[in-house]
């Protein structure tokens, strides 16, 4: 793949932006294209480097588009960055910077891993009429649900969390709701994109991801889940990201 590394300034954060651009050859444009969405602490090399999941891209025809999120944890912070604006902001320079990329629905997916998880719901849930399919591995889909547990102590995370997103009852009813926006999106007869959700067996976000399937499966949703070996790292993620793709990309049954 050719590799653009892209800094530029961003109306969004008042300073400086980066993000990644990964271009297949084996394929003519316009090209199909994976927002991928990195997790906490990282930037846009992370998946980059400890996946294949430029390979599983290339072989699939399709441009990768990694944003460098950092600590914004893909929302816009009670005390902090505005991550999630970032995110849209890159959405929107991406492809005029790159005209090689195509903005259609069909050919626009999202995949996140851990914490880029919920910015891939985030996003689906906002705009399903923008996006195919959406995937998150071992994510914090409804955050809420992770802000209150984490409020009675039940929960592993820090003070990070309490700056980016204040409390359960501050983030209910935002566009981080990911839960309440999917049912609105329901109700409202949007098509949503494919979805699909993984993690592993011994993950610590396990008990989490097994909550939003249910729901989701209340809900009548149609999405693809799996659980494999291991824990929240990369060796998990990876072996499942060519099946996800797979699905993703997949003809309408």
């Amino acid at each position: 793949m050719s590799f653009f590394k892209v800094q530029f300034r961003s109306d969004v954060l008042s300073g400086e932006g980066e993000f990644g651009v990964f271009l297949p050859r084996n394929a003519q444009p316009p090209y199909k294209v994976l927002w991928l969405l990195h997790g906490a602490f990282g930037d846009f090399t992370e998946s980059i480097q400890y996946t294949s999941v430029l390979m599983y891209a290339e072989r699939r025809g399709m441009a990768v588009v990694a944003p460098s999120s950092y600590m914004g944890v893909y929302t816009d912070m009670v005390y902090g960055e505005k991550g999630y604006s970032f995110v849209k902001e890159v959405l929107e320079k991406a492809p005029k910077l790159f005209r090689c990329l195509s903005e259609k629905r069909e050919d626009s997916y999202l995949m996140g891993i851990s914490m880029g998880g919920h910015g891939t719901f985030k996003l689906a849930a906002e705009m399903p009429e923008r996006f195919r399919g959406a995937c998150g591995f071992s994510s914090p889909v409804d955050m809420v649900y992770t802000m209150s547990i984490l409020e009675k102590g039940e929960h592993f995370g820090g003070h990070e969390l309490f700056d980016a997103f204040g409390s359960s009852a501050a983030y209910s009813g935002t566009v981080g709701d990911v839960i309440s926006n999917l049912k609105r999106d329901l109700r409202e007869g949007r098509q949503l994109p494919r979805l699909a959700l993984c993690w592993g067996d011994s993950d610590h976000a396990a008990p989490e991801d097994e909550r939003v399937k249910e729901i989701l499966d209340q809900l009548g949703v149609k999405f693809y889940s799996r659980v494999g070996p291991g824990g929240h790292e990369f060796d998990t993620w990876d072996p499942m990201m060519q099946e996800v793709l797979d699905y993703l990309m997949k003809e309408e049954d």
